[in-house]
């Protein structure tokens, strides 16, 4: 999955084979041509329609963008291995939608790599969400019936493709509180490791080592807890072995002092025992917030 992806790469060959035609006497199309996911994929990439006379110039222009920018494209970052663990997963992707363009056509492939490739930088380690052909044809799914039902409806592909992507995953949610999703370690979940690491990296705060390939590394020794909020993340425990050793909250710096108490029931409800650098950590906090 991250950065082990052997599987066979696409023949950029014939990619690169397929044949650009100019037509002189373009009729300049409108956007009322489009329909569907054409008109989706259309109006996100900000097609210059002007320059097309027939749905197949749109089509040999999403390739031509394909080819330039990512066919060929190195995704460097902080760390030694980033780059070759991003480089894996685009290939994944590229993989996945330019050898099945039946159902993926290349204005929707480029609308859905432009996507996740969204806060990939220089300077950080953040990873592109997976690539699963079943979490993908259901979200061009939705995608479709919400064009049908407002053309101009404002919709997220990444936020659909990672709702389906989670729904496919195995979810592991305290009974106690829904809030709460708990992701297994390798020592409690072994046969499910690469599905935790994935769920991991998803529902993880940007700004936390989790989102990145680290993720695989923490789950080696102890299961993460996530506090969830509308399905956006709050504060996260760590565990090693069965010892909360790190409480963090959103921006990578501890526990937040608004986050100690919802902690505390939620540790003391479940029975868990909290890591002396943890204990000092929020009891230093609470005198702070006091």
């Amino acid at each position: 999955m991250f950065g082990f992806y052997t599987g066979m790469r696409i023949n950029r060959t014939e990619i690169y084979q397929v044949k650009s035609t100019s037509n002189p006497a373009f009729s300049s199309m409108k956007a009322s041509a489009f329909k569907g996911m054409d008109y989706f994929c259309m109006r996100k990439l900000k097609a210059p329609i002007e320059k097309f006379d027939a749905l197949k110039d749109f089509q040999r222009w999403a390739l031509e963008r394909l080819k330039n920018k990512f066919l060929e494209a190195e995704y460097g970052g902080r760390g030694k291995n980033t780059g070759v663990e991003r480089k894996d997963i685009m290939n994944q992707w590229l993989q996945g939608m330019l050898t099945n363009t039946r159902k993926y056509t290349y204005a929707f492939a480029l609308v859905a790599l432009q996507n996740i490739i969204h806060g990939l930088k220089p300077d950080n380690d953040d990873l592109p969400v997976i690539y699963n052909d079943n979490a993908l044809t259901k979200t061009m799914e939705e995608i479709s019936g919400k064009v049908e039902q407002n053309k101009d409806a404002s919709i997220s592909f990444r936020n659909i493709y990672k709702k389906h992507l989670l729904s496919l995953l195995p979810q592991t949610k305290n009974k106690d509180d829904e809030n709460w999703v708990i992701i297994k370690s390798i020592p409690h979940d072994p046969k499910h490791y690469e599905d935790n690491i994935t769920r991991l990296q998803l529902l993880s705060h940007r700004s936390w080592c989790t989102k990145t390939s680290t993720a695989r590394m923490h789950l080696m020794y102890g299961d993460i807890h996530i506090l969830l909020e509308k399905g956006q993340p709050r504060v996260a425990l760590r565990f090693f072995d069965d010892v909360v050793d790190e409480v963090q909250s959103i921006g990578n710096r501890g526990i937040n002092p608004k986050d100690i108490d919802i902690v505390e029931k939620y540790v003391e409800t479940n029975g868990f025992k909290l890591s002396e650098n943890v204990l000092n950590e929020i009891s230093t906090r609470r005198q702070k917030k006091h």
